[in-house]
């Protein structure tokens, strides 16, 4: 893992951060439109990986191939610098340097999880003092606490504080004490409203909105996201037990009231669909009472086709960040442009012993200058790190793990360490090492691999 890599990884995160941030603000003025879609968050969420998934492939290996190290019949000795073996030392520093960020992240998120975990547990405290909803209220209520034919148990707790829904597997609804002081038909708002909650199993999806925000705590517009899910959560479940039920505005919007006044004392933990949520602020409430009074028409082929547009601008911008986050296949270009090929990729001859050749051979006139295939960093530049078969020879890594290598050269024009551009002078065409005439040497790898040069460019 090199710096490069590391800023990479950091600067994909800081750009979720950055396209999730503008999303929230897609999506609060989209909720004008539409204010009770929840299911608009759950899309906002997912639209913000969309430039990052897959990740990049930010594969850069800055090492010498062990196939170099094998020319011909004769296997050279590898004799690496101390620049190269301290440059290797350190690109593993950054590898260190990643692992600690991720642990880091994750035991925050472990953190996170627990507290998750500790609200749980205080929810399992609170409902062990809940006791059955007694029988004088169960006959006229209980018609109404079905849930897809189902019927679900309601209890009331010894304290006050929102009416909630909670439980996957067993589902029951929960009831402040004031509950059973409220006259009928208010009684019968609070129940519908939670069993509303319980068919479209609101009290599941805010448990999967709370594991996200502690996965990704680093990202405050997770959070945003949350809160505005639940607005639009609350506002869905209030239109639809209005019209389903055929509940009076006036009295649904006065039930919200009494539910406020009486649940501001105790709180209920985050992990629940309740008539009066923790996470509304009180200009939130004061939306959410003027749409239960005066409600929006909802425009959903607007909203649809805005989230559509939203989905194809976030892959334009994948298209454009990507290259920015990640390396780019090489600016190929021929090292000269007067040449003859005399030995192809693959050719076999009893010069090399008859074993493949595993380069391109290129005759032109000693001395002649010879260019980079594409922008990189020297690996080597000498005629002592690789096989003495090679000679002098420069040795380029490039992006995606391509490498290239110039073999046989009369002269070296740059060292190791240095940064050259595509067509650059990396030295001259020469005859050093075993040959049997002057000529360039050309081999192209990819992640140790040799590939055929042919394969990456022909000749123009």
């Amino acid at each position: 893992m090199t710096l490069a890599m590391l800023f990479a990884v950091l600067g994909s995160l800081l750009l979720w951060c950055i396209v999730s941030a503008a999303l929230v603000k897609v999506g609060r003025f989209l909720t004008r439109y539409h204010p009770a879609s929840p299911g608009l968050w759950w899309a906002l969420l997912a639209l913000s990986f969309v430039p990052f998934i897959p990740l990049p492939d930010m594969t850069l290996n800055g090492t010498i191939p062990v196939i170099l190290h094998d020319f011909g019949e004769q296997t050279g000795k590898l004799q690496l610098s101390t620049e190269l073996l301290l440059d290797s030392e350190y690109e593993w520093n950054w590898l260190w340097v990643f692992i600690a960020l991720i642990l880091l992240v994750a035991m925050q998120s472990i953190r996170n999880g627990a507290q998750l975990l500790n609200r749980l547990a205080s929810l399992r405290a609170l409902m062990a003092s809940a006791e059955p909803l007694q029988a004088s209220l169960c006959e006229p209520l209980a018609p109404l606490s079905r849930v897809n034919g189902r019927q679900v148990p309601v209890y009331v707790l010894p304290l006050n504080c929102t009416a909630f829904a909670t439980g996957v597997r067993k589902p029951v609804i929960v009831m402040p004490r004031y509950f059973t002081t409220l006259p009928l038909h208010k009684q019968q708002t609070l129940l519908l409203h939670e069993v509303t909650h319980l068919a479209h199993k609101d009290h599941i999806a805010i448990m999967g909105w709370q594991l996200v925000r502690c996965l990704f705590w680093f990202n405050p517009a997770i959070g945003k996201m949350e809160s505005a899910f639940i607005n639009a959560m609350e506002a869905r479940c209030d239109a639809q037990t209005i019209k389903h039920y055929g509940i009076s505005r006036q009295q649904y919007a006065a039930t919200l009231l009494d539910a406020l006044k009486h649940s501001t004392l105790h709180k209920t933990p985050n992990a629940v669909a309740g008539f009066a949520s923790e996470a509304l602020s009180l200009a939130d409430y004061k939306n959410r009472l003027v749409q239960i009074m005066k409600p929006v028409k909802a425009r959903h082929r607007f909203v649809i086709v805005n989230v559509l547009l939203v989905g194809v601008f976030s892959a334009f911008i994948s298209y454009q960040i990507k290259p920015l986050l990640s390396p780019q296949a090489p600016n190929w270009q021929w090292p000269m442009s007067d040449y003859e090929i005399s030995a192809h990729f693959g050719h076999v001859s009893a010069f090399r012993n008859h074993k493949p050749h595993g380069g391109l051979d290129l005759v032109a006139a000693k001395g002649t200058p010879l260019g980079a295939l594409a922008t990189g960093k020297v690996l080597v530049a000498d005629d002592t790190s690789l096989a003495a078969n090679y000679g002098k020879t420069v040795l380029i890594q490039h992006s995606n793990g391509y490498q290239s290598l110039y073999a046989h050269l009369d002269s070296i024009s740059v060292s190791s360490g240095d940064w050259v551009s595509a067509g650059e002078i990396v030295g001259t065409l020469g005859d050093s090492g075993r040959v049997t005439g002057a000529h360039l040497h050309l081999e192209i790898l990819a992640d140790g691999e040799r590939l055929d040069p042919l394969s990456i460019f022909s000749k123009d």
